[in-house]
């Protein structure tokens, strides 16, 4: 389990009753700055939130991985976590911080450890190639989330295809799972799961007592909406699907537990409560928590955890996840930016990156 020791951090006036308030994430050293904490009106005022420098700044990058998105993470063996992201720059990185050119490869991953930060892609640094790609040409994968079980890498990958070259005019082709050597990468088997996906299955995955949970969502117009099947550790067995009320080995008998969601989210586990974490469906700068007793449904107590300062104009940020293990006393919570205006990616690479918050008190709802 990769847990990164505890930051101490400075707040600010506004935000110390809050520190002072909870048991978990209290400030002890005025000295150490390297959280920035805040508070604002937006967001529910029992949450004790600070942008984490310490994981803004590692990926803060002008070399080999310098720009992606999806931000997906799972732990490693041997103290080490990987992060999976979509559509990533490799190098491109002016010393103004602007970007020479607009190339992008569609998966790569970043295996963080103690003083290590090694990106894996195929091809080169002067021809860079995504890490996977599915065996139709012309196809591509964004990743979705991953799992580890008995020294198995499993991840999700969703299929896209862009018949006309229009920016927005990609549309799903198959999904996909990648078994994986969980220390070397190395791709083992390449699954086949859904051929025509009628749910985007592998959006969040739940590893608990009895079942893994796979989450899903389909869109409607402006509206998703999240489904869950059950299958054993491994994904192998036949996957249930939950019709609202039991389970159905028929994916169309799949019910809606939950409206409103991203297109990527987090549900996982503490203490024997349930929490999905989710961002507005529309590139809306809200990020909601909300809390159930079991995995499937009864999603209640819904709060505003954290609004996203960056939302202003042509950026905007999306598909928030949550990271529970890499804090011992508080929930580490990554968001997407990029930019309606394309240029902008090019004029300065923060506008297409992850950014990273760090949440205390987050689990007294």
């Amino acid at each position: 389990m990769l847990i990164r020791s505890s930051f101490l951090s400075l707040c600010f006036t506004g935000v110390l009753l809050a520190c002072q308030n909870t048991n978990e994430f209290i400030p002890e050293d005025p000295e150490d700055n390297e959280l920035t904490c805040q508070q604002s009106e937006c967001w529910d005022d029992q949450f004790y939130v600070c942008r984490d420098s310490s994981y803004i700044e590692l990926f803060t990058r002008t070399f080999e991985w310098t720009g992606g998105d999806a931000t997906y993470s799972v732990e490693l063996p041997n103290n080490k976590r990987l992060w999976m992201f979509g559509d990533s720059f490799i190098d491109q990185v002016n010393d103004d911080g602007s970007r020479p050119s607009f190339r992008l490869i569609n998966n790569s991953l970043v295996v963080e450890g103690e003083n290590q930060f090694d990106t894996h892609y195929s091809g080169s640094r002067s021809n860079p190639q995504s890490f996977a790609k599915p065996p139709e040409a012309n196809w591509w994968y964004w990743p979705a989330d991953a799992t580890l079980a008995q020294d198995t890498l499993y991840m999700f990958m969703h299929g896209f295809a862009n018949d006309t070259g229009g920016a927005w005019d990609f549309y799903r082709t198959p999904v996909d799972l990648l078994v994986m050597n969980p220390v070397t990468l190395e791709i083992y088997d390449n699954r086949r799961l859904f051929e025509v996906p009628n749910i985007s299955w592998g959006a969040a995955i739940l590893e608990d007592q009895d079942y893994t949970y796979v989450y899903g969502v389909k869109s409607e117009g402006i509206s998703k909406y999240a489904y869950v099947a059950r299958t054993n550790s491994a994904l192998s067995l036949p996957w249930q699907y939950f019709t609202g009320s039991s389970w159905s080995n028929d994916e169309a008998d799949a019910a809606i537990i939950i409206n409103d969601v991203s297109e990527q989210f987090s549900v996982f586990k503490v203490g024997g409560v349930y929490y999905l974490l989710s961002q507005h469906n529309i590139f809306g700068f809200e990020i909601y928590l909300s809390s159930s007793s079991d995995p499937l449904n009864n999603w209640g107590d819904k709060k505003v955890i954290y609004c996203t300062p960056e939302s202003v104009g042509d950026i905007f940020t999306y598909n928030a996840l949550a990271h529970k293990d890499v804090y011992p006393d508080s929930l580490l919570i990554s968001y997407n930016v990029n930019s309606f205006d394309y240029t902008d990616l090019l004029k300065d690479v923060n506008n297409y990156r992850p950014y990273f918050v760090r949440v205390g008190n987050w689990q007294n709802q």
